[in-house]
């Protein structure tokens, strides 16, 4: 089988860490869909919603993963400080998907503290790493945590339920910060510049892949897997809102709409119906609203 070098990456399992190239390959996906993020990034965290449904109606057809790297921010300058407090507001608005602005005059969070606990929690594996990522944006974007203490790191831990004490002793390691490393340096190599980035690669073909930079509406992302895959992929349902909600215990109203491709009025009132039985209570918050499923 032929494979094509694409780029490197860094991955690995307690006691098992390598950094390592990424190639190309026939595999059961045919797709694969790296997204470069920065953890405080508002555009990022607006995207959301389009990523879920996008995994629900497709996720059959494509390998998704996460890259971190991080803007150049200067935090001792006020003026940028406003900047990015106002630029968190208009995407709040833009999205449905709330960030409050306050955090940054506040106590502004510490990105690079975050970046390295996102690639600590990655170690318990892939499902484990996007449990955390989802809790320490929301602690960031909703609850405005800066993460200056490395007991608020632990919290966000025992929330996405990992493993406490392989995540402090990754977290006290230097594998966190190769890790972060090796997705900066593959970032260069994909001349990444904008956040969100979404890079999509067909692993049957040897052609160069397609990069999306920026937030887009749902239907380009649907349009771009198509023709990676050179056939139009068939969407699967998702799931009744309730078992939805069970997974995913705290989500916006916009995902929901997104996802359920419905008006946020008709999503609410559907949410209203399960407050009622007691499964769901409404967060309301100056951008949109969240709903957080009662166990």
């Amino acid at each position: 089988m032929n494979n094509t070098y694409i780029g490197s990456i860094c991955e690995g399992t307690p006691g098992n860490f390598t950094c390592s190239t990424i190639t190309k390959s026939n595999q059961h996906k045919r797709v694969e869909i790296y997204a470069f993020i920065d953890p405080l990034c508002a555009e990022c965290w607006g995207l959301e919603p389009v990523i879920k449904r996008l995994h629900i109606e497709y996720g059959q057809y494509f390998t998704f993963r996460y890259l971190i790297t991080l803007k150049k921010r200067d935090l001792d300058n006020p003026k940028q400080l406003y900047k990015m407090a106002e630029h968190w507001n208009k995407v709040a608005q833009l999205t449905g998907m709330f960030s409050d602005s306050d955090v940054w005059f506040e106590s502004p969070p510490c990105a690079s503290n975050i970046a390295l606990a996102i690639k600590a929690a990655e170690f318990q594996g892939r499902a484990a790493g996007l449990r955390f990522l989802r809790r320490i944006r929301e602690q960031i974007f909703i609850c405005k945590k800066s993460f200056h203490r490395y007991d608020e790191f632990i919290d966000v831990a025992k929330m996405a339920k990992l493993n406490i004490e392989e995540f402090v002793s990754d977290m006290i390691s230097k594998r966190p910060e190769k890790a972060l490393l090796c997705d900066k340096r593959f970032s260069y190599e994909m001349e990444i510049e904008d956040f969100p980035t979404l890079v999509f690669f067909n692993t049957d073909t040897d052609e160069e892949g397609i990069k999306i930079p920026g937030r887009y509406n749902y239907d380009i992302y649907v349009q771009v897997l198509t023709e990676m895959l050179g056939e139009t992929p068939i969407p699967q349902s998702p799931p009744s809102l309730e078992k939805f909600v069970k997974k995913h215990p705290f989500i916006a109203t916009k995902e929901l709409a997104t996802i359920y491709n419905l008006s946020e009025q008709s999503i609410r009132c559907k949410m209203k119906k399960l407050k009622l039985k007691q499964i769901v209570e409404e967060v309301p918050l100056k951008f949109g609203s969240f709903w957080r499923y009662i166990n």
